[in-house]
């Protein structure tokens, strides 16, 4: 009978040339860079379906929007001129602030019927603000035309949608 390390050094380990050929062939440790980045996004990913929101997918859009309007911000302020540095600092507290928000928001909707709307509110404002802020840059930065980004902004921007509302309760009076 063989002991345990003869058969661990033994050639053909379970179809491996020894126990450390298949911890290589399993983690790949000449790739650590490359793992360490699949198992963040898969732990973030994990965290925002069980802390966050139901659908990563959707977490993961409005974190997408949040970059894409810091960078053109970063952009738009550099092209003029108005770089300050101690301001790329607000994206992260954003990233917290609004994934602690949303975080609420759905715990809420999970807890009581009538909080069933909050998440989707929650959601829907920043992604709009994210969104109209980006074109906003996009528009300054001379990549869309001003028109367009007017017109974006008159129609599905958060003022546009606040004066809607106030004047459907002004005639609803």
């Amino acid at each position: 009978m063989k002991n345990t390390q003869t058969i661990m050094r033994s050639p053909n380990f379970l179809g491996f040339d020894s126990v450390s050929d298949f911890f290589n062939s399993l983690f790949k440790p000449s790739n650590w860079d490359l793992n360490f980045i699949g198992a963040a996004i898969a732990t973030i990913t994990t965290f925002i379906s069980g802390y966050i929101w139901d659908s990563p997918t959707a977490i993961w859009t409005l974190w997408v929007l949040m970059g894409a309007d810091w960078f053109t911000g970063i952009w738009k302020s550099m092209l003029k001129k108005q770089f300050v540095s101690y301001k790329i600092f607000r994206m992260p507290l954003y990233f917290i602030a609004t994934s602690f928000a949303l975080a609420i928001s759905w715990w809420l909707s999970k807890s009581s019927i009538l909080f069933t709307p909050l998440p989707s509110i929650v959601y829907g404002g920043f992604a709009a603000v994210y969104f109209v802020s980006m074109l906003e840059n996009l528009g300054e930065i001379g990549l869309l035309p001003k028109s367009i980004v007017d017109m974006l902004k008159a129609r599905f921007g958060l003022k546009a949608i606040v004066e809607k509302w106030d004047k459907k309760e002004e005639e609803n009076k």
